[in-house]
C-alpha cells in the first residue's frame, strides 16, 4: 500500500506542472484529485467474502487471508465513492447505454466520483463533473477506484484487466447491450436494479485467475521490453504466448514446470491460458473447456509438428518457464491478452505463476456463474443434427 502511496504523489505532484488540458469545459483530470493517506486508503470500500467479516468480528487473526474461494458472496465494508466507468469506443449503441447510466447514478448516487476514458468524456460532455484518466494517470487508477462498470463486449473487461495490470483489480460489473459475452453477466435493461443491488450488496463475485508474467534474459535479469513490467509482473487474464510471427522457421521452446523439464516444443507457438481464457486463443489452438474456477493453466501447441501433443493442464500453485532453445532458428514473439509485449531470443525466457491478484467479477446471485449457459449459448456445446433436434423438443 506504501508503495502506491509513494507512486500516487510523484505523478500527483510532478502532473500538476502539466499546463495542457483535454477538456476545458471543467471536466477534472485523476491527477487533480487530492493525493490519498495511508489512513484513507486503509478506509476505502473492498468488497469482502462474507464469511471472512463475521470471522473477523470474532477474531481479526482471520484478515491474514490471502486467497478468497472462486465465487463467494460479499459485502461492502464500506459504500462505494468512485467508479470508474469502461465503454466500447466508437460504438452508439455503448454510447446510448452509457448515457441511461450516467442519468440514474447521478440521479440516485450524486455522492460518486466518476471516472471516465477521454474517449467517454468526449461522447457525454454535458457531464460538467466526470473526471477524466488520461494514459499518462492510469497508474493511479488502483488508489482511487472502488468499482468498474463496463458498457461493451468482452473486450471492455479485457482492458479493465490491461488498466490494472500492475496489481489489484476492484471488482468488475459488466453489461452487454444485446450480444453475447462468456464476461458479461448482465443485459444493459437490467441496469437500474442491477446497480442498486451492487452498490448495497450483498454480491455474488467471482474471482476470474490472472497470471503473473515476467520476461528474463540468460541471467535471470527482468528484460527492457517496450511494455514496462512492474515488480509482480505483467497480469493475464486470458493467455500468455510465444508465437513464431513473421519468422519462416517453427520456434523451439523448452518448457519447465517448477524447474522440471517438461518437454522441447517445436511448433509456431506455445499459449499458457488461464480457465478464462481456455475459451478464447487457446480454444482455436485445440484446447479444453475449462470451467472459470479452476486453479490450473492450460499448456497448449500451436500447429506443433509432432501430432502427440495434446494441451497439458497443470496446477495454479506451479510456476511455469518457457524458455527459447538454443536450437531454435527464430526468435519468438511475446504477446500477453494478445498484445505484443517483445521479442524473446535463444536463452531468454518469460515465467508464469498464478497472480495474487485475479478478476472479481460481479455474477448474478443466483444460477452460478453462468458458465452452463454461455457455452450451451456461444459455443453450441455438443449440439449435433440430433441434438439440435432434441433441444427444439425440449423447448417447445
Amino acid at each position: 500500500m506504501s508503495r502506491y502511496l509513494v507512486l500516487s504523489r510523484q505523478l500527483w505532484s510532478s502532473s500538476r506542472s502539466c499546463s495542457t488540458r483535454s477538456f476545458r469545459r471543467g471536466v477534472h483530470q485523476l491527477r487533480d484529485l487530492p493525493a490519498p493517506t495511508i489512513e484513507s486508503l486503509a478506509k476505502r470500500a473492498r468488497l469482502r467474502p462474507c464469511d471472512v467479516l463475521e470471522n473477523e468480528a470474532e477474531s481479526s487473526a482471520m484478515g491474514a487471508r490471502q486467497y478468497s474461494p472462486a465465487q463467494h458472496l460479499s459485502k461492502w465494508n464500506a459504500r462505494p465513492k468512485t467508479v470508474l466507468l469502461v465503454q466500447k469506443p466508437d460504438d452508439d449503441r455503448a454510447n446510448q447505454a452509457v448515457a441511461r447510466l450516467l442519468r440514474h447514478l447521478t440521479e440516485h448516487h450524486p455522492y460518486l466520483t466518476l471516472l471516465v476514458e477521454p474517449h467517454t468524456a468526449r461522447y457525454h460532455d454535458t457531464y460538467p463533473d466526470l473526471v477524466v484518466v488520461d494514459a499518462a494517470d492510469q497508474a493511479l487508477l488502483p488508489l482511487y477506484t472502488d468499482l468498474v462498470i463496463t458498457v461493451g463486449g468482452d473486450g471492455t473487461v479485457l482492458h479493465t484487466s490491461h488498466l490494472f495490470a500492475e496489481g489489484e483489480c476492484p471488482p468488475v460489473l459488466s453489461f452487454s447491450m444485446g450480444s453475447l459475452g462468456f464476461l458479461l453477466p448482465f443485459h444493459i435493461d437490467s441496469m437500474a436494479e442491477t446497480l442498486e443491488m451492487t452498490l448495497a450488496g450483498p454480491v455474488s463475485i467471482l474471482n476470474r485467475m490472472r497470471l503473473a508474467c515476467t520476461p528474463i534474459d540468460q541471467n535471470g535479469q527482468v528484460l527492457q521490453c517496450a511494455k514496462a513490467v512492474g515488480d509482480v509482473g505483467w497480469q493475464v487474464m486470458n493467455e500468455v504466448t510465444l508465437h513464431r510471427g513473421r519468422h519462416a522457421h517453427l520456434t523451439v521452446v523448452d518448457a519447465y514446470f517448477d524447474g522440471q523439464h517438461l518437454t522441447e516444443a517445436m511448433a509456431d507457438g506455445l499459449l499458457l491460458s488461464t480457465p478464462t481464457g481456455s475459451t478464447a486463443y487457446s480454444l482455436s489452438a485445440g484446447g479444453p473447456i475449462s470451467h472459470p474456477g479452476t486453479d490450473a493453466f492450460l499448456l497448449t501447441p500451436i500447429a506443433p509438428r509432432s501430432l502427440s501433443f495434446r494441451t497439458v493442464i497443470l496446477p495454479g500453485s506451479g510456476v511455469v518457464k518457457l524458455e527459447i532453445s538454443p536450437l531454435s532458428r527464430s526468435p519468438a514473439e511475446l504477446s500477453v491478452d494478445g498484445r505484443e509485449v517483445c521479442e524473446l531470443r535463444a536463452g531468454e525466457a518469460v515465467i508464469v505463476g498464478k497472480s495474487r491478484y485475479p478478476i472479481p467479477c460481479v455474477e448474478r446471485a443466483a444460477g452460478g456463474s453462468g458458465w452452463v449457459r454461455d457455452i450451451n449459448s456461444l459455443l453450441q456445446f455438443n449440439v449435433g443434427f440430433r441434438n439440435k433436434s432434441l433441444r427444439s423438443h425440449h423447448e417447445a
